[in-house]
């Protein structure tokens, strides 16, 4: 059973859920006027031009991506106003065939949100020394081009990393297939591929889970959350007897007064 993993960039709850994320950008109307609004803001009448469009279509798009707080009007009222984007919006998906990660998020830009200026990133000095426009655009582009330099190698290495981890991933794997053959399969074959997912979600990310576990989470991360009540008390159940299977040939994993412990 694959395990589906979905990460928030940080533990503050986000305003878009994402199936609601993949259902807007699945939309290539709706990245369009992303990608032009990332760019210059623009009104409804300009967009329904450029996409060849009505205007009715135009604002059927931009109010939903207002609706999410991904765009936001502006400007004077009289005239329809123009469109810019509202929101900071990061997604980015896994998938091998020992591994499938989700990581997103979404944060609304604020009206007093302090920007990051060239002083910040020290090179202040040396643009006000560039007097000519000119040579100020190309000094602005080298530093641009560097910095996608620089995200080019980190990707590779990232690649590489994500790599590396699959290949501890199937090594885990065929630890787990051979212990089951000699020690689980006979006792619990109906709950074989729940325990074999919990397994996998401990190591899928061990940070999330390391020292103590928290069972309200592992059971958000195999989708039990949104059962009936019975329905998740009996999965909390089955999951908490799981763990004690796994704690028999795994050390590092233990219980202690109903609270449960993984750090190797």
């Amino acid at each position: 059973m694959i395990k589906m993993e979905v990460e928030k960039e940080s533990q503050t709850k986000q305003f878009i859920s994402l199936d609601s994320l993949l259902e807007m950008l699945g939309n290539p109307t709706r990245r369009i006027i992303l990608s032009k609004l990332a760019k210059v803001p623009h009104s409804p009448s300009e967009l329904a031009k450029i996409l060849g469009i009505s205007r009715q279509a135009v604002h059927s798009q931009l109010d939903l991506l207002s609706t999410n707080n991904v765009v936001e009007r502006f400007g004077e009222e009289k005239r329809g106003g123009k469109y810019r984007i509202k929101s900071n919006l990061s997604i980015r998906i896994n998938i091998s065939p020992d591994y499938y990660n989700i990581r997103y998020s979404m944060t609304e830009i604020k009206d007093d949100a302090k920007s990051i200026n060239l002083k910040d990133i020290g090179c202040a000095t040396k643009f006000e020394n560039i007097k000519s426009p000119n040579k100020k655009i190309r000094f602005l582009g080298g530093q641009i081009k560097d910095i996608e330099n620089k995200i080019r190698e980190f990707e590779l290495e990232r690649r590489k990393l994500l790599q590396n981890k699959e290949c501890y991933i199937v090594e885990l794997k065929n630890i787990i297939n051979d212990t089951y053959q000699k020690d689980f399969l006979k006792k619990r074959p109906e709950l074989e591929n729940l325990e074999r997912e919990i397994f996998y979600t401990l190591f899928y990310n061990p940070a999330q889970f390391r020292q103590r576990i928290n069972i309200d989470n592992l059971m958000e991360d195999l989708f039990f959350s949104d059962l009936d009540p019975f329905k998740r008390a009996t999965h909390k159940l089955d999951v908490t007897n799981l763990l004690k299977d796994l704690s028999s040939f795994m050390d590092f994993l233990w219980e202690d007064d109903d609270d449960w412990f993984f750090d190797f």
